[in-house]
């Protein structure tokens, strides 16, 4: 049932307060983005009229989130949140108000800065994201002037101006023209382009293409590629600092097109556009802007025939002077139709996939432009014989275009070609040629899906004047041709007449292909390439025969018959299986008539002659005298697969007989597995409640004297689901059937109980049981599996969902409800179509079976444990009668996933919306049927807590562990299900599989494969992840689990440990919601109480759980110290333990001590991996610490060097009034470069982007250092404060610097050329020197001058690179004095370094000075820039060129990270 609107809007509401304001964690954060996402999408419910966001939020926590601190979660955690936010905002930018735009753009103008990538494609990104594009909402005007102006004419010429700057960079080409093409889609008819502003739309659309006579951003010239710089890999940036926002800039610009195309200008600068790519179309003209070009193609006719049906809908809001016209679009259709026809035949393959969907979506507007040309491509290429590649392309586009082709209302001169092309495409079903058969089948398919009858019509009177049309006469794109109707029914009732032979021909193919295909009994490539044909192929078949006429019947049950009763290999008898389930499916009564007899005197023959009665369990050898027995049961077991029960009533008795000869009588494996599959699809037949199987239209249709005579003007023509001739009907079982089910219960599923029973207590009795005896029990334990599935639909799962308050007392011993994550699930089952409703006798008696059939195969599964763990066989059959018992319920996965990919291939060739209601109705049972299964597995879940249920977990997880490979497989595989339908079964498990990961006398590998398996299926990884009582016991299990060196094993805990560190989140505080939100909620129920006790009860929960987690969190960070400190840790579990260190390191969390000595400590360990590991870690926890104390300590000395000043003040602040540009800025620079205190000590403005294109309001600057030597961090947070002391005594330590100096200039030890900068060292240097001030220097400085002086090993150069670098970026809070005694020390060293340095070296000094001028102002540096300008000044004339090329690189790196500021 809908939302009301009222409830829908203060839900979203609620929602976002909640997204925007408050702190939550972040599985539940991404949940209510996705949920907020998900309530705007629908425009029909929930419009801007009705609500209104404020942009200004979400921008906030977009932009906190696109660019974090150091000291913010990890980027894996931030990239999944960041997914979330974008999806949110491209749903929510609707609801932003109009003049929302001049705020984002004043917010964003001033972080543009084209000719330095920091960050510019993020803020490209924002505008794009933020900017509202949507159409004023009802009755409000625009307001076309002032800061609040509503009219997007007034800022778009700016969006133009941007696009201008960006030297043809496609990131920004590509955002930029989606800002533009959104605004256009949305803003149609009030929004108008100048010609200069398509033309150049166009000219940036033309570089996407990346043709060889456009120029890339590859061929610029040097001088503007070294322009431009990018340091955002300095910085913690998630993905590289971008958005992921997925734009396919071919799908923008065809949009663009598409939608200004109305504008004469468009359309002119189209066909220039066509004329100039088109050799870039040809097949022989093959590069790398083949696939975009073909994309693009498709982009153009799928936007086409979306705008030509918006605007044909009764509710289009677009004026009409702002809608294509036929002329319009026809005149549009001739240049694309061109292109797409020279794709047809192009080398790649996804090409020529490319032209078959555009020519689609232009036939679905323009058949007549598109079919007449391409059937005489096409007959041609189809009856090609030497060209193969020409004859399967052309079956390709059969198969797409068959619906519209054969659609006699849309495009009337279809039809006569159907018969034709029918005939034409049976050569294409050749089982030398899958891929081309398989288009032919799909072309055949598509054509019954779209109501094609196979029946001959009468032709009366002559053959009328045929007309011929010139192929000229579309090439006037003024009126559509006239069509003769008379001549075009007239042939196509003629054509009708080659229907007979075609099917005689069609079946033939089928039976040949099917024969001589590689499936049989025993194959396991489900997803094979032949497989897939024998799908198709039957599917096609089912439908042929649904369609055909009632005068072909009998010549299709003869040759049918014929073929399945003429051979009788068993390499053929899944193809020929699947002919029969298909006739049996379009002609139940036919088929069983003919066949059912036939299969049942057989097997009765075969079983008096003793056949099939040697016990064997092999499943790759039978014995030959098996053959004949096999063929028929299988046959007799096709027929019963697509049944409904009725017409299987009359061969009841028969039925019955070769059901129990089959299972009871034989004792080879192949035939009881067989019948125990007919046992399954009689009852299933009988009990299943399903769309019954019709053909394209109703019944009553079908067998009206008109539909009889004219069939072919039905073809295509799909009603509404609501309308009364559409009419599915279901298969609802009767009383007889019912009847039936229950004698097959009860005569041949229920004894299985006893017998298995007694025969499991026989073998455990035994002293060593026979090969017969081991037959005979896995005859037993399959029949009794099949027997129970076939049950599924005459009953509702057992058990009743329970009340979450009751959930943990009565589930789980020992623990609380505290600790159980929430049920995420409706409360309550659903209808399923079930034969006996819940409490009926009927119902009672199948519950009763179930659980008596649970109970004997938790017996078997502790037989085969305990006595036969080596008859593998026998394993998995009580394996998977276990997880039948307790998972399948009338359906399961595998049904829902094989009707779902039905339901989607219909999705694909018919272009059906899954929420629309035109559909095919042969597709629309399929909608029905899906739904239906969607409902029973819905049901599936609520099997109860029975403790039956969880001794049959425990039971399949000591078989998890088994020494077999394959009974781990099914162990784990029916532990995967059972936990799914039953979640509270897997928390007693979780310890047992995390025990076998430790290390102990009788550890074994097979094990612990085992183990990780389990432990790694969807049900436990949320539980080991979520759960704080397991997930600490999860990563030290991992982290210690060193002893086993088996690759299999080492592969396993890589795998599971690489999915745990992705997705682990530490600890989040909790925090009462927001007022606002109380209120809303105390509004929304309606009760209008204050929601103060129950708040504040939930919060005492969430805290009580919190403190447990946080102590769980402190206890497992000292656990991962101890591995670290372990000198018997390998490198990899270190490692392993390293990234979880840096997961759970975060700012919510107080720092350990124990922690931060370790770290540090490992800053001078013998092995490269705890270095590394301590430099990433470190970094990070240095950075948490400083924001705790500028959190925590208000009055802290860095706090008071920042502000927000207004933009005078920091460009001129000796001027009284606002600056009109840039300019006193830049001499502020050149005067501090000169020596003038008033402009050194003016505010620094660390942002590059601030005044490059417009200053804003306000800016962030930072005021001058004090003179005193007052440290920055003078306060720390008290909770902060040990793991701040225990770093200080380490890095102040006696000879600490000499050891990092000694070992990070070793870290090169590898070869000279492959030395590289070190940012997340440097990064780590910043943070020290941020941190600890003036006095780490003092204990530094001799270590880098060491450093910095030893010139002849390279790795000594990077190393002092990597110092210095962290020292000029971590003085940025330095007091005066500190500085000065810093540049005295540094000037001298930096001089005597750039005097030496070597093309090896230079590279180094380049990035650390690129590091450090980072977003720094450049008056933050002066005694740099005077050592590049002055004391290192270039001279031309020197006789050292390298020496002086080496000043104008040093300089270069200046001027690109500041450029217009000096």
């Amino acid at each position: 049932m809908a939302l009301k609107l009222d409830v829908r809007i203060d839900l979203c509401r609620i929602l976002y307060e909640l997204v925007t304001t408050h702190t939550l964690e972040l599985s539940l954060f991404a949940k209510c983005c996705v949920t907020l996402a998900r309530m705007l999408r629908r425009e029909e419910q929930l419009t801007a009229d009705d609500i209104a966001f404020d942009w200004r939020q979400l921008y906030d926590l977009t932009h906190d989130t696109v660019v974090p601190k150091v000291w913010q979660d990890n980027p894996i955690q931030q990239r999944s949140k960041l997914k979330c936010i974008v999806e949110l905002v491209c749903e929510a930018n609707r609801f932003f108000p109009q003049s929302a735009a001049m705020e984002v753009l004043d917010e964003l103008l001033p972080k543009i800065q084209f000719n330095s990538m920091d960050w510019q494609a993020i803020v490209i990104q924002l505008f794009t994201l933020f900017v509202p594009t949507a159409r004023a909402p009802t009755g409000t005007s625009l307001v076309t002037s002032g800061a609040q102006s509503t009219d997007p004419q007034r800022w778009l010429p700016t969006i133009f101006s941007l696009w201008t700057f960006n030297l043809r960079m496609s990131v920004f080409d590509a955002y930029l023209m989606n800002l533009v093409t959104t605004l256009v889609l949305e803003q149609q008819g009030q929004l108008q382009l100048t010609n200069e502003q398509v033309r150049f739309v166009f000219a940036s659309g033309l570089h996407f293409f990346n043709l060889p006579v456009s120029r890339s951003a590859f061929t610029l010239p040097r001088s503007v590629v070294v322009s431009i710089t990018d340091t955002t890999g300095f910085f913690r940036m998630p993905a590289n600092g971008m958005l992921p926002l997925k734009e396919e800039r071919a799908h923008t610009f065809a949009r663009f097109i598409v939608y200004t195309v109305h504008v004469p200008e468009t359309l002119e600068l189209f066909e220039q556009l066509v004329q100039m790519i088109e050799p870039f179309y040809h097949p022989s003209n093959n590069g790398s802007w083949s696939s975009m070009l073909a994309r693009f193609l498709r982009y153009l006719a799928k936007e086409l025939l979306q705008r030509s049906r918006a605007e044909a809908a009764e509710d289009c809001k677009v004026p009409q002077d702002a809608r294509l016209t036929r002329k319009m679009r026809r005149r549009f259709v001739v240049p694309v139709r061109t292109l797409a026809m020279l794709l047809l035949f192009s080398k790649g393959e996804d090409a020529v996939s490319m032209s078959h969907s555009t020519l689609k979506h232009l036939a679905e507007l323009e058949p007549d432009m598109i079919f007449r040309p391409l059937l005489d491509t096409l007959y041609t290429a189809v009856d090609s014989v030497t060209e193969t590649h020409r004859m399967i392309s052309a079956m390709r586009a059969l198969a797409k275009l068959a619906t519209t082709l054969s659609n006699f209302a849309h495009y009337p001169e279809g039809a006569q070609h159907v018969a034709p092309l029918l005939m034409l495409t049976l050569p294409g079903i050749d089982v030398n040629d899958p891929t081309k058969s398989y288009f032919a089948l799909s072309f055949i398919y598509n054509l019954c899906h779209n109501g094609v009858v196979f029946d001959e019509l009468v032709a009366t009177g002559d053959m009328p004047t045929v007309r011929t049309a010139s192929m000229e006469e579309d090439q006037d794109p003024e009126e559509p041709p006239e069509l003769d109707m008379q001549q075009i029914e007239w042939t196509t009732r003629a054509s009708t007449a080659q229907f007979e032979v075609w099917i005689d021909q069609y079946l033939r193919r089928v039976f040949a292909l099917m024969d001589n295909l590689s499936s049989s009994l025993d194959s396991s490539a489900g997803q094979s390439t032949d497989i897939k044909l024998e799908s198709m192929a039957a599917h096609a078949t089912e439908l042929v025969l649904i369609q055909s006429g009632a005068r072909y019947h009998p010549m299709v049950a003869r040759l049918i018959t014929e073929f399945a009763t003429s051979i009788t290999s068993l390499s053929a008898v899944g193809g020929v299986s699947k002919v029969v389930s298909a006739f049996a499916g379009a002609l139940p009564e036919l088929a069983l008539a003919n066949l059912l007899p036939r299969c049942c005197e057989h097997i009765t023959e075969e079983v008096a002659n003793g056949v099939g009665q040697t016990p064997s369990l092999s499943r790759f050898t039978r014995s030959h005298a098996d053959t004949t027995l096999i063929w028929y049961a299988s046959m007799l077991a096709a027929l019963t697969e697509s049944q409904d029960g009725r017409p299987l009533l009359k061969y009841k008795e028969q039925l019955l007989h070769a059901i129990e000869q089959l299972v009871d009588t034989c004792q080879s494996r192949h035939v009881y597995s067989v019948g125990a599959r007919l046992l399954y699809n009689t009852l299933a037949a009988l009990t299943r409640t399903a769309p019954a199987r019709g053909r394209s239209v109703a019944e009553d249709v079908w067998n009206s004297a008109e539909f009889r005579e004219n069939h072919f003007r039905y073809w295509g023509r799909h009603p509404d689901v609501a309308d009364p001739e559409f009419a599915i009907e279901w298969h609802v079982p009767n009383a007889d059937e019912v009847a039936f089910a229950q004698e097959l219960m009860r005569r041949i599923v229920e004894p299985r109980i006893g017998q298995l029973s007694a025969h499991i207590n026989a073998l455990a009795a035994a002293r060593e049981p026979s090969s017969a005896d081991s037959v005979t029990l896995h005859r037993l334990l399959v029949t009794l599996r099949f027997g129970i599935r076939g049950l599924g639909g005459m009953a509702p799962p057992p058990g009743a969902p329970i009340p979450d308050d009751a959930l943990i007392d009565a589930l789980i011993e020992g623990d609380d409800a505290n600790g159980m994550p929430a049920r995420r699930r409706l409360g309550l089952p659903v209808a399923g179509g079930y034969v006996f409703a819940a409490g009926s006798a009927g119902q009672i008696e199948v519950v009763d079976i179930r659980r008596r059939a649970a109970e004997v195969a938790g017996k078997a599964l502790e037989f085969v444990e305990q006595r036969s763990e080596g008859n593998v066989e026998n394993s998995k059959a009580a394996i998977l009668l276990t997880e039948t018992a307790v998972c399948h319920h009338a359906t399961e996965r595998s049904t829902f996933a094989s009707v779902r990919r039905t339901w989607d291939y219909g999705i694909d060739g018919f272009a059906l919306d899954s929420s629309h209601s035109i559909m095919p109705r042969l597709y629309a049972e399929r909608r029905a049927q899906l739904t239906h299964i969607a409902r029973q597995l819905h049901n599936t879940r609520f099997v109860g807590a029975a403790e039956s249920t969880n001794s049959l977990a425990a039971q399949l997880a000591r078989l998890c562990l088994s020494a077999y490979s394959e009974v781990r497989s099914y162990a784990v595989s029916a532990l995967d299900n059972v936990m799914a339908v039953a979640p509270q079964s897997k928390y007693a498990l979780v310890p047992r599989f995390l025990d076998e990961l430790g290390q102990s006398a009788d550890s074994d590998p097979e094990r612990m494969l085992g183990a990780l398996r389990v432990l790694d299926t969807q049900p436990m990884r949320r539980a080991c992840l979520r759960d704080w009582r397991f997930f600490p016991t999860m990563v030290l299990a991992l982290c210690r689990a060193q002893h086993e060196d088996k690759p299999q094993v080492k592969k396993a805990i890589r795998n599971t440990a690489v999915v745990q560190v992705m997705h682990v989140t530490a600890p989040v505080e909790p925090a009462a919601p927001p007022a606002q939100v109380c209120e809303m909620v105390s509004t929304l129920s309606g009760s209008g109480v204050l929601l103060d006790a129950p708040v504040a009860a939930s919060r005492a929960v969430c805290v009580e759980r919190y403190d447990a987690t946080v102590t769980a969190h402190a206890q497992l960070v000292d656990a991962l110290l101890d591995i670290l400190r372990d000198a018997g840790t390998t490198w990899r579990f270190a490692a392993l333990a390293g990234y979880y260190l840096d997961q759970l390191t975060t700012v919510r969390t107080p720092p350990s001590p124990r922690l931060a000595r370790t770290l540090a400590e490992l800053l001078t360990s013998d092995l490269l991996l705890f270095r590394e590991t301590s430099v990433l870690n470190l970094a990070q926890l240095l950075g948490v610490i400083k924001r705790r104390s500028k959190e925590a300590c208000p009055d802290i000395a860095v706090a008071q060097r920042r502000r927000t000043l207004s933009c005078p003040e920091v460009i001129q602040p000796e001027a009284d009034g606002p600056v009109a540009d840039s300019k006193a800025y830049t001499d502020l620079c050149a005067r501090a470069l000169a020596g003038d205190a008033d402009a050194i000590s003016a505010p620094f403005v660390d942002n590059p982007a601030a005044g490059w294109l417009a200053w804003p309001t306000t800016a962030k600057a930072y005021i001058a250092p004090p003179a005193e030597a007052v440290e920055a961090y003078n306060r720390i947070d008290s909770a902060s404060q040990a793991a701040y002391d225990a770093v200080r005594a380490e890095l102040f330590a006696d000879g600490k610097w000499d050891a990092i100096a000694r070992l990070f200039a070793v870290e090169g030890a590898r070869a000279a050329e492959n030395e590289m900068f070190g940012t997340t060292r440097a990064q780590l240097f910043t943070q020290a020197f941020a941190l600890f001030g003036s006095a780490l220097l003092d204990r530094a400085w001799a270590a880098i001058e060491a450093l910095a002086h030893d010139h002849e090993r390279v790795s000594a150069q990077r190393a002092a690179s990597e110092l210095v670098g962290g020292l000029l970026r971590g003085s940025k809070h330095w007091s005066q004095a500190a500085l000065d005694a810093m540049w005295a020390r540094l000037v001298p060293l930096l001089d005597a370094a750039f005097a030496r340095l070597r093309p090896d070296t230079l590279v180094f000094w380049q990035s650390a000075l690129k590091y450090a001028f980072a977003r720094r102002d450049p008056r933050r540096f002066v005694p740099v820039l005077r050592v590049l300008l002055y004391t290192r000044a270039f001279d031309p004339q020197a006789e050292a060129p390298f020496a002086e090329a080496a000043k104008l690189e040093l300089l270069r790196i200046a001027l690109g990270a500041w450029d217009w500021r000096v």
